[in-house]
């Protein structure tokens, strides 16, 4: 028996896209205008295997629509579409026993994939519990990696397994761990915050593990850990890979069996706090050269959340830097010149978020309020070179190093590649070179417009034919 969709959308373009996607995929489809009509027609249904509606539209928006639906059909899977994609609406959505979300413009076999998973999970009811007041603190922006760094906050707040955040230095990876932690069953316990490179090396074992006896003015007491302290919290261990082995072990003993043993004491005691962690260090890396248990990594990355630096996200910048700047002014009416943010977005912000936020609270104070400049801005900021002159840099002492490799490569094969030979070698290493590049370019930028085919083409100035033949040479879905 084939399966039926509905498609609620006020837009018609977009309900006959999917409409003829969906039903050459072999599904029965029907696109209707509305939540209202929709609600009116699911009593006549005899048959519905999954709702993809529209968040904001006339009448009863995308939540209000899912209330209504789950109540007359409880098992039906929905997944909702959006041009507005934030932390709030994935905590919403996932409160609301939405399937997935979709952030418009989406590629229609995203779409069409996105459905069919969604056929195949299990509907969550939404919480008994009501939603936990928002807190969004630097989580800013509406990049592609943004949205799904929202939905992953989403979908982690709803467990209580361990969450690994990845990202470079300053782009808020305490403000991912906070977030899963106020929209989370835990959010009325504490959130403690640990920071190994802080502590001295002598102090670490006694911040995380706490003692039985500790001196304190020629007295012994006992003395509460970070373990202890998190109570039936969340226990956020910034720079995870600066532990050094001896607390790796006591780490992992936690995660494994729920217990660890505190300085001066033989007697184990119960955690229950979540664990959350972060780094920007690779830890497989670390694994290789044994500065890292690999049982711990595995136990901490069961959920690994991935922060993108700002120069992989610089449309992301200047709503960041507006923010900040609305912040920060207070009551003076600072404003950015149109030069200003285009300015920002061509800078390459090496410390991310905390180096942005930085620059415009001096500029700030030297600019008294009123209308910023560049110029004002470029007495604060060091003089990086922009975003473009950085990754240019990078790719090209990358290039150096993979030709380097390749001709060491053939030497070793015993052909001769000295410079003063002619035509006595004949490779392919420009097609293989191009090979190289083309394939993870084209991979990065599937992630980058989550496989909208029509803006990478646009992007790469690329016919969206040739795209796709692109696409099929390298099996990339």
């Amino acid at each position: 028996m084939q399966k039926v969709i509905w498609v609620i959308d006020d837009e018609q373009a977009i309900c006959w896209a999917l409409k003829k996607g969906i039903e050459q995929r072999g599904y029965v489809c029907k696109s209707i205008p509305n939540a209202e009509v929709a609600i009116r027609s699911l009593s006549e249904a005899t048959a519905l295997d999954a709702v993809l509606l529209d968040m904001r539209m006339p009448g009863m928006d995308g939540f209000e629509a899912t209330a209504a639906i789950h109540r007359l059909q409880p098992k039906v899977p929905i997944v909702m579409m959006t041009a507005f994609g934030d932390l709030s609406s994935a905590i919403q959505a996932i409160d609301s026993g939405i399937v997935e979300y979709l952030t418009k413009p989406f590629d229609l076999d995203v779409a069409l994939r996105t459905i069919e998973r969604a056929m195949q999970s299990s509907v969550q009811t939404p919480a008994e519990k009501g939603s936990p007041e928002l807190h969004f603190g630097s989580l800013l922006g509406k990049s592609p990696a943004m949205q799904n760094v929202y939905k992953q906050i989403a979908l982690a707040a709803k467990g209580d397994m361990s969450v690994h955040v990845d990202g470079p230095s300053g782009i808020g990876k305490e403000a991912v761990a906070s977030a899963i932690h106020r929209h989370s069953l835990r959010a009325s316990n504490p959130f403690l915050v640990y920071v190994p490179s802080a502590i001295s090396p002598i102090a670490l074992s006694l911040e995380l593990l706490g003692s039985s006896s500790h001196v304190t003015k020629n007295s012994f007491q006992a003395r509460s850990g970070a373990f202890e302290l998190a109570g039936q919290g969340v226990l956020f261990i910034e720079e995870v890979a600066d532990l050094p082995l001896t607390l790796q072990t006591q780490l992992l003993r936690v995660l494994e069996k729920g217990c660890y043993t505190p300085m001066g004491d033989s007697q184990t005691r119960t955690c229950v706090a979540r664990v959350i962690t972060s780094t920007e260090r690779d830890l497989k890396e670390l694994v290789a050269e044994g500065e890292f248990l690999e049982e711990l990594r595995q136990r901490l990355c069961v959920f690994v959340i991935e922060l993108k630096s700002l120069q992989e996200r610089r449309e992301d910048i200047v709503p960041i830097a507006r923010d900040w700047l609305q912040r920060q002014s207070q009551d003076d009416q600072a404003s950015f010149s149109s030069e200003v943010e285009e300015w920002l977005e061509s800078q390459a912000w090496p410390g991310n978020i905390r180096e942005l936020r930085s620059a415009i609270a001096r500029t700030l104070v030297l600019s008294r309020g009123g209308q910023i400049q560049v110029s004002d801005l470029q007495q604060v900021v060091p003089s990086h070179r922009s975003a473009s002159e950085v990754a240019t840099s990078a790719l090209e002492q990358e290039i150096d190093r993979w030709m380097l490799a390749h001709l060491k490569y053939l030497e070793h094969q015993g052909l001769r590649v000295s410079s003063g030979s002619q035509g006595d070698v004949f490779g392919d290493m420009y097609e293989e070179f191009l090979e190289a590049v083309e394939r993870p370019l084209l991979e990065s930028m599937m992630r980058a417009f989550q496989n909208n085919r029509a803006t990478i083409a646009a992007q790469l100035g690329l016919h969206r034919s040739t795209l796709r033949q692109k696409l099929r040479r390298y099996k990339i879905d």
